[in-house]
């Protein structure tokens, strides 16, 4: 008997890969200037919605601005607060985007965007934390006290889709 109970209790505990807290639906070509630089190792892309345009900034601050259909304006959800889509260079050997959420985790905020540099540091103003986009969206201090957020990514081609 006690061993059913232990066994529930760690089903219920354990830790998910991706977040299912908020709603993501997007897809772009990665052929298209910006989102070729996102199967770049070590390269990451911020990508959010605003009104009916796509914004994107890499990690260098270069902004883009990208009119969306009716269609993708209405179809595409972006998280907490937009998506960061990169090719991670640590525990990635099959070389797949990955996509984060561009929420503080911590602060769990839609106000509260995190910037990243080339280095693929990601950091929250706010809250002060700090994580590797490049080892899984780990924390790297004692301010940030858990991972990023994650969602599940399908490339088809030179299609990559993030949805949960």
């Amino acid at each position: 008997m006690s061993l059913i109970l232990l066994a529930t209790a760690c089903q219920r505990n354990s830790y998910s890969t991706y977040s299912r807290k908020y709603k993501v639906s997007y897809s772009c070509n990665v052929m298209d200037a910006p989102f070729n630089q996102i199967i770049i190792r070590g390269h990451f892309l911020a990508v959010r919605k605003v009104g009916n345009k796509l914004k994107t900034r890499d990690s260098d601050g270069k902004e883009t601005e990208i009119e969306l259909t009716a269609v993708q304006n209405s179809g595409y959800q972006m998280g907490m607060c937009g998506i960061i889509l990169g090719t991670p260079t640590l525990n990635n050997d099959d070389v797949s985007v990955w996509a984060y959420d561009l929420g503080c985790p911590v602060c769990d905020s839609e106000s509260t965007r995190l910037s990243f540099d080339v280095n693929g540091t990601a950091i929250c103003k706010n809250c002060k934390g700090s994580w590797s986009l490049n080892a899984s969206g780990f924390p790297i201090d004692e301010n940030a006290s858990r991972p990023l957020l994650r969602y599940p990514v399908i490339r088809n081609g030179n299609t990559v889709t993030v949805s949960n």
